[in-house]
């Protein structure tokens, strides 16, 4: 008798799609950096502060998600808000003044948390228990795929019609996949179909609905410890070092001379490796756990800035497109991984929202703030000291994050 695939795996592929349309369009941002400033007259800074005003935003309503999660249906939240979020792409193509855009960024911040990496670690978390790594790289690797494929396409249209259908293009697109996949996809949990989370050890996961007790901490106890705020620290660096860099990378290498093409192609190279990493990082954390993780994710963070300032050299260019895509993995793994493992599943939607609210924070001043010291400098180094810097505080507060939380789990047996 054939055996039938677990459900689960279908909400896997829903959510690489989701994560796709919704996440990875969003991730085109650099390409248009250029071509709207050269139009429009605007400095890099003024530009890509529409993208603070989403993250902060978003940042600000995350515990609202996470509480809306806990209580109603995953499903709903992210039909209507995914909708609603990419439709925001076309609205950007009619802007003719900066706060035309700084407008249409507080309407997409409204929403833009209905595909965040939040809602899908949650879905993910619910429906597996083991392979878990494998299940949130895979489901993850979605926001990088979409924007490999996006971020050529978009460059193509851009430089064939303009900047404007470029946006139109990516929000109609998205509109048509976001719609059908969650509607015909999205379960909300294994229980509602008679179903348990995926076990290596369960044969029985089609016939044993789930019926324990879950277990770990509340949002005020996790406050409490020290495993929290090494992880607050170290994911907010997370977001600084993979959020400032994806913005401005494309025009830091067109800065350096190189052709847009080619740094289209760098860009969405660097994309690729993100989506494949998501799914090699998953396995890491699965197979060798937090310490290790923490340790790979601390490094490559410390080297992606350090081949930036090389980056003259073109094999020191694609170096710093590899090690980012691979270290902005940590931007959508590594928080649901450290939260279930530390503070487990009993608040989980909560804690989680709490950590990704602070991402976003992270991820919200590092554009800007790159913008800012390009219009200042006339250059991005003082940029890639900071995040060498920043990424010497990821190393140093995951061994924090284990050495603590170790201590923490202990406590609990």
């Amino acid at each position: 008798m054939k055996k039938k695939i677990f459900y689960g795996w279908y909400v896997v592929i829903a959510c690489i799609i989701i994560a796709a349309a919704g996440i990875g369009f969003h991730n085109t941002a650099s390409i248009f950096i250029i071509p709207v400033t050269e139009d429009l007259g605007l400095s890099r800074g003024e530009f890509t502060f529409f993208r603070t005003i989403i993250a902060l935003l978003g940042a600000v309503l995350l515990p609202l998600y996470g509480r809306l999660a806990k209580r109603f249906s995953i499903k709903s939240v992210m039909l209507v808000g995914t909708v609603l979020s990419s439709l925001s792409l076309v609205g950007y193509s009619y802007a003719t003044h900066l706060w035309h855009f700084y407008l249409i960024a507080i309407f997409n911040g409204l929403f833009v948390n209905a595909s965040h990496f939040m809602m899908i670690g949650i879905l993910i978390n619910r429906w597996f228990e083991d392979k878990r790594g494998l299940a949130l790289g895979l489901a993850f690797a979605g926001s990088g795929l979409g924007a490999a494929i996006m971020n050529p396409m978009a460059s193509v249209i851009i430089e064939t019609f303009d900047w404007r259908w470029g946006f139109r293009f990516m929000g109609i697109v998205a509109v048509i996949i976001l719609i059908p996949t969650i509607v015909f996809l999205i379960k909300e949990s294994p229980e509602k179909m008679k179903l348990s989370p995926y076990r290596k050890d369960n044969k029985d996961i089609a016939k044993a609905p789930n019926t324990r007790t879950p277990t770990g901490l509340t949002l005020t106890e996790a406050r409490k410890t020290p495993v929290f705020w090494f992880l607050a620290v170290a994911l907010f660096s997370i977001a600084i070092g993979a959020a400032g860099p994806h913005s401005h990378i494309a025009p830091y290498l067109v800065d350096l001379g190189y052709y847009p093409t080619l740094v289209a192609t760098i860009v969405s190279f660097s994309m690729v490796i993100l989506t494949v990493g998501k799914i090699l990082m998953g396995n890491i954390f699965d197979r060798s756990g937090t310490f290790v993780g923490g340790i790979i994710l601390g490094s490559l963070f410390i080297l992606s800035p350090i081949f930036a300032l090389l980056a003259t050299n073109p094999t020191a260019a694609w170096l710093h497109a590899f090690i980012l895509g691979m270290a902005a993995t940590g931007f959508s793994i590594s928080a649901n991984i450290f939260v279930m493992k530390f503070f487990g599943e009993k608040d989980f939607p909560v804690i989680l929202s709490v950590f990704s609210s602070i991402m976003a924070f992270g991820g919200a001043f590092a554009p800007p703030a790159m913008g800012f010291v390009y219009d200042i400098f006339g250059t991005y180094t003082n940029a890639w000291y900071f995040l060498i810097a920043s990424g010497i505080a990821v190393f140093i507060c995951f061994i924090g994050v284990n050495v603590t939380g170790k201590k923490l789990l202990n406590s609990q047996n």
